[in-house]
């Protein structure tokens, strides 16, 4: 398995055959032997479970929570609308929810998205609920949101567990913000932002203190961002060759290959409603002429989000050593 952010241990068996032998003509001898054996483990994290926001009951907000912010009717989708529950793990909504999104849609807006494991195969290993029999796995998400307009945010979710042997640290997520495809980005890259949330998957912040969690809003600062429907999104402009490296060094999160260390991530992606017009011309009442809304429209962009991941004893002290440095090379 190869992946961004793999690492990886190459090994075998070692053998050490110590014999002690007794020289002579005729005097008897003997013999004493220390064999030594060794396995290497294996270290890897893959993505799992990929859905549209929210699959399951507790990633809901009872009473305004929302899986799409689109402006229609109330203004939003509740978020259990695409919530297909437990078992369908490699479909990312509940059978027939995204058509009926693009009835509710029509005569307002041609919004088209996908969320896809890329070359998904069956995960290598039972985690938790997740078995070879039903269970696709990838080290890679690809998340498209075709037609986008201001004020429109989407919320997308995804496990990520450990199908190795030893556990993992998130050391680092790098940003990258490139064209899509040779189109022109124009100011999208101000416009458009990401949300990102990690935390364990049985994480219960109301009965649980102090558990490591990411969070990028928080860690690139307010400055940087715009709210939709409560949430605060980062600019691409503002992650462009960014890393998030000390904000993970202050908060280690932890991934082992266990049931109880599974991960869930959030993702959101929103465009700035920018009703003052800073990028475009704004509403009506507030138009600012000599913005140029041809900035924003028909433009692509992509945002490569790569996560790194250690050993768990990366930067660990090994000590000051034992009797055995008596043997070391003078």
């Amino acid at each position: 398995m190869k992946r961004p952010g793999r690492n990886s241990f190459i090994g075998g068996i070692v053998a050490l055959s110590l014999v002690l032998a007794g020289t002579g003509y005729a005097y008897w001898t003997d013999t004493l032997n220390v064999t030594t054996k060794a396995t290497t483990g294996d270290f890897g994290v893959q993505f799992v479970d990929l859905g549209l926001y929210a699959q399951y009951g507790n990633e809901t907000i009872q009473g305004g929570g929302w899986s799409i912010v689109d402006g229609i009717d109330k203004g939003y989708v509740d978020d259990n609308f695409f919530m297909r529950g437990t078992f369908d793990y490699n479909k990312i909504a509940k059978p027939g929810s995204i058509d009926a999104y693009k009835d509710r849609a029509k005569g307002y807006n041609n919004i088209n998205f996908d969320a896809e494991l890329v070359n998904a195969k069956p995960i290598k290993k039972q985690v938790g609920p997740y078995t070879q029999a039903k269970t696709n796995a990838s080290g890679q998400i690809e998340i498209t949101i075709d037609k986008m307009y201001p004020g429109y945010a989407q919320a997308f979710r995804s496990d990520i567990v450990n199908v190795g042997d030893i556990a993992a640290k998130l050391s680092n997520i790098k940003f990258k913000v490139t064209d899509l495809d040779g189109q022109d980005k124009g100011n999208v890259d101000h416009m458009i932002g990401v949300a990102v949330y990690i935390d364990r998957e049985q994480y219960r912040p109301e009965t649980i203190v102090d558990e490591p969690t990411f969070k990028l809003a928080d860690a690139i600062g307010k400055a940087n961002t715009f709210t939709v429907g409560g949430v605060d999104f980062v600019r691409l402009s503002a992650l462009s060759d960014k890393d998030v490296k000390d904000a993970l060094e202050k908060n280690v999160i932890k991934c082992a290959p266990a049931t109880d260390q599974r991960l869930d991530i959030f993702i959101g992606v929103a465009m700035d409603p920018d009703a003052q017009g800073k990028y475009t011309t704004g509403i009506s009442e507030n138009r600012v002429v000599s913005n140029d809304d041809g900035k924003s429209q028909s433009k692509g962009i992509k945002l490569s989000m790569d996560l790194l991941w250690d050993q768990f004893n990366v930067g660990k002290d090994a000590g000051k050593g034992n009797i055995l440095i008596e043997q070391n090379a003078k």
